[in-house]
């Protein structure tokens, strides 16, 4: 499985700070975040019995697949987490007796790094750890590494395995699939399958078109494409921007070329626009908020995409 940059460099925001899910750790804190309208960081320690961050762990998942909120207070600097809207009412009404996880379902299917790892069993059944963090972890290096080169980000400083090392692997994205019945296995380092039920799952997950909420404010989404493309080989692109954001990818562009000294040499056309996209042949991103953007590699939709805003392209 290749893992284009943009999406690489996605799963590793999407998986930072996450390193159990254990029913032990989860099912006490959904609890307490059912119960309770807001615990503290704090709480969630008492309620483990641990002293050490397994609790901020956990929360840090719940974060990252979107049923969680957290609040510091500015003075205190005490940190407070409570379930959004819509994960309360998921999990105050699920059936009585089912699992406190699997009302999660969805949540967990629209998340990036376990996407990925179902993905990854279809194509290669009983892949272990180490396998899995051959394959797929080194990639993730390479494309953060590149991002940490470039000197760009306070999140991404270091090339890093994560969500495909052995900790994040074996206690994360098995245990969730193991939980869900997707995946099965009998020791944690593998070998993982993908049961009945997740072969027929993980088909319905489309990996050629993305909706991500950009996690890095330092790094624009924008940039982040051009950097896709190119490491992808594209040659011809056309971008679609303000011009605040045309004069500073084009700074962003020279700067990766000698940086990372990339060898794709592209035609880029810019048009002025008060919107933000970037086509090619094969892919197209736009953004339609501040904080979402959508990318594709499924060249019918990039067809679609062009037919769209064909009136702006300059021939």
């Amino acid at each position: 499985m290749i893992i284009p940059k943009y999406v690489a460099v996605q799963a590793y925001l999407e998986a930072t700070g996450t390193a159990f899910a254990e029913l032990r750790y989860i099912e006490p804190l959904l609890e307490a975040l059912i119960e309770k309208k807001e615990i503290t960081l704090d709480k969630g320690r008492e309620i483990l019995e641990h002293k050490s961050d397994v609790a901020k762990t956990v929360f840090n998942l719940f974060q990252h697949i979107g049923i969680i909120k957290r609040r510091i207070e500015v003075d205190t600097r005490g940190e407070f987490v409570s379930l959004t809207n819509y994960g309360r009412f998921v999990l105050e009404n699920k059936k009585p007796g089912s699992s406190i996880i699997q009302p999660l379902t969805p949540f967990f299917l629209s998340w990036l790094p376990f996407k990925l790892f179902l993905k990854y069993l279809l194509e290669s059944p009983g892949a272990t750890t180490n396998e899995i963090r051959t394959a797929l972890g080194s990639q993730i290096v390479k494309h953060t590494t590149d991002i940490k080169e470039l000197n760009i980000s306070d999140i991404i400083r270091r090339g890093a395995y994560i969500p495909f090392n052995e900790m994040v692997i074996g206690k994360v994205l098995a245990n969730i699939g193991d939980y869900l019945g997707l995946v099965t296995f009998d020791k944690s380092a593998g070998p993982f399958y993908l049961s009945p039920l997740g072969k027929y799952v993980t088909n319905s997950l489309d990996l050629q078109n993305f909706q991500f909420k950009n996690l890095d404010p330092k790094v624009p989404p924008l940039q982040l494409t051009l950097l896709d493309f190119l490491d992808r080989g594209v040659t011809n692109i056309i971008v679609f921007s303000n011009m605040d954001g045309i004069n500073e990818l084009k700074f962003f562009h020279k700067k990766a070329v000698e940086d990372l000294e990339i060898k794709t040499i592209a035609r880029i056309i810019y048009n002025k626009t008060n919107f933000e996209a970037m086509i090619s042949t094969d892919s197209a991103y736009w953004s339609f908020t501040k904080k979402f953007s959508n990318l594709t590699y499924d060249p019918i939709k990039v067809l679609e995409f062009n037919s769209k805003v064909m009136d702006y392209i300059e021939i």
